[in-house]
């Protein structure tokens, strides 16, 4: 099953939560160097931009179209129906053609 970018952006972020957390418990990272790299400020930034990260994705999904197996049926249908009307149509050509058949053998029988 192949990871699109959302899931891979939530795996390493968790990752990376895990491992500073890691540093943390362990006394290799301290608060006074969490704070000299990201003030605190920069948490409160990287909270709301993940949030309106996701928001955006989730407001401008594309709604779910419709049904592809209703399309299919809809459009055989009327071609079905199309194709009903066409072999009508061409059964009474040939039924005219062969009553234009029968009558000029008959005339040409009586011989006028």
């Amino acid at each position: 099953m192949p990871l699109n970018t959302s899931d891979i952006f939530f795996i390493s972020i968790f990752i990376a939560v895990i491992a500073i957390r890691e540093l943390y418990a362990r006394g290799f990272l301290t608060m006074e160097m969490l704070y000299t790299v990201a003030g605190e400020n920069v948490t409160m930034y990287t909270i709301l931009a993940i949030l309106l990260f996701l928001i955006r994705k989730n407001m401008y999904a594309s709604p779910t179209p419709a049904p592809i197996q209703n399309q299919i049926l809809t459009t055989i249908n009327a071609d079905i129906k199309d194709l009903k009307r066409d072999m009508l149509a061409l059964k009474n050509d040939n039924v005219r053609m062969q009553d234009d058949l029968e009558w000029r053998s008959e005339v040409r029988s009586r011989g006028l």
